[in-house]
């Protein structure tokens, strides 16, 4: 799995893409299948219990997936080997790097999984599947704000659940850039897309929260502090059509 893993990003490496960006990285799990043993070699003992803890054996199998994913992506941009990423997760489940300056978030969701890093943090990262746009009417209420209320309702039917499912996954990036997922209720407040936005009340860090396009099957977005670009992109394993 190693050796297939790509070194970088539009003929950049990942490590100069990530000096002077937040760099987002999406794959597609079914590329990456063939590898499912060599990612479960990569996991720590952490990672293995979660793991075992799925029931089913395509979401162990795709669990493994994104972890050693997000591992290997790290071990790229921050020149380390992949054991020797310090790799963990905070009281609430997110994911931290000991000791490094670096801030990394990650997503995954129905075989795709996004991978979030910078240098410059906070960072968060979220993914839905786009076929997800049906189900989301039903949750409007726990989404929307205020004046996102009306805009959304606005909308008809397919584009309403789109907007529905725009804001929510940039809702998701900004909750977890700012550390406390869905322990804030996301219609507790409101995300205008692309404008600078204080991470808690009070204080003044301040990030800039936008859509990737990343393909027509997923939504994904990033929220970033807003001084910094993003550069993002799809790859798939070394050798696999023009994929890197």
């Amino acid at each position: 799995m190693v050796s297939a893993f790509p070194r970088g990003l539009g003929g950049a490496s990942f490590e100069h893409v990530l000096r002077q960006h937040a760099l987002v990285v999406v794959f597609a799990l079914d590329d990456w299948s063939a590898w499912t043993s060599d990612a479960l070699d990569l996991l720590d003992a952490r990672e293995h219990e979660r793991v075992r803890r799925q029931r089913r054996e395509r979401d162990r199998h795709r669990m493994a997936l994104a972890y050693a994913l997000h591992r290997l992506l790290l071990a790229q941009a921050l020149r380390m080997a992949p054991a020797h990423v310090p790799l963990g997760r905070d009281a609430r489940g997110r994911p931290v790097l000991a000791g490094l300056e670096a801030v990394t978030s990650l997503s995954h969701a129905d075989g795709h999984v996004a991978v979030a890093v910078t240098l410059h943090g906070p960072i968060g990262v979220d993914i839905e599947p786009v076929h997800r746009v049906g189900t989301m009417a039903d949750i409007a209420e726990r989404i929307c704000h205020g004046d996102e209320r009306t805009s959304v309702a606005g909308r008809r039917d397919a584009g309403r659940g789109a907007a529905l499912l725009d804001l929510w996954v940039r809702k998701e990036a900004f909750l977890k850039a700012a550390g406390v997922g869905l322990a804030r209720e996301m219609d507790t407040f409101a995300l205008p897309e692309g404008m600078p936005t204080c991470l808690h009340p009070g204080q003044s860090v301040q990030v800039r929260t936008d859509l990737l396009d990343l393909g027509p099957d997923v939504v994904c977005a990033v929220s970033r502090r807003p001084d910094i670009a993003c550069a993002a992109g799809r790859v798939g394993p070394v050798g696999a059509g023009d994929l890197r």
